[in-house]
């Protein structure tokens, strides 16, 4: 999937990684200075995380479905697939165990399943980048 020319799933994860990435500092924050401020950003960052992922799956997958299937890449796209979306489910895990935003403090369940998203799509991305610069995906 292009755009002008320029690959679309590329321009996108970075969104989900920013917000992610955020959950987890204000969940540590939260939990090392309760606050309701902490608990709401890091809700906040959860879901907005959750949306911005799912578009760079759809993108991601739009991607994968041009793969040639005999592509040296292929093994590992998949992996980076699965990771991928294991993340985004572990991170949507962690929302609901967030509550809502108004919920005044973080669990220690929920700040947990916020450091394993964290840690699976930290895999993910790094067999992302994989893909780019050792197998060539994505470029013209």
């Amino acid at each position: 999937m292009r755009l002008a020319g320029h690959p679309v799933h590329p321009m996108l994860v970075h969104f989900p990684i920013v917000f992610w990435s955020c959950a987890v500092a204000a969940d540590v924050a939260g939990m090392a200075a309760p606050s309701p401020l902490a608990a709401q950003l890091a809700f906040a960052t959860l879901a907005l995380g959750c949306a911005s992922g799912l578009l760079a799956m759809i993108a991601g997958i739009h991607d994968f479905a041009g793969l040639a299937k005999d592509s040296p890449a292929r093994d590992t796209a998949v992996i980076h697939l699965m990771a991928m979306c294991s993340a985004w489910l572990i991170f949507l895990l962690a929302l609901a165990l967030h509550g809502s935003p108004s919920m005044p403090e973080i669990s220690i369940l929920a700040l947990v399943t916020t450091a394993v998203g964290f840690g699976v799509m930290a895999f993910g991305g790094w067999l992302g980048g994989k893909l780019v610069y050792k197998f060539g995906v994505g470029r013209l």
